[in-house]
């Protein structure tokens, strides 16, 4: 039985490929599962990178060059 349900910001295109990230999060082989959400994680991380306009414009604190030295 199907029932409908409303998710503000999907897009009904988007429900196939909900449905499939649903039933591999939920697989039985806990290998499948556990991939996807490294899987999720990359994109997310990739997403992230993305949006940030100029993410090399500042150095990482540890990669700073030390004067001292």
């Amino acid at each position: 039985m199907d029932r409908l349900v409303t998710v503000i910001g999907i897009d009904p295109g988007e429900l196939r490929s909900i449905r499939t990230l649903v039933s591999l999060l939920r697989h039985p082989d806990p290998n499948i599962p556990e991939i996807t959400r490294q899987a999720l994680g990359y994109l997310v991380d990739m997403a992230g990178r993305q949006a940030d306009p100029e993410p090399d414009r500042i150095p990482p604190r540890d990669h700073q060059a030390n004067p001292a030295s």
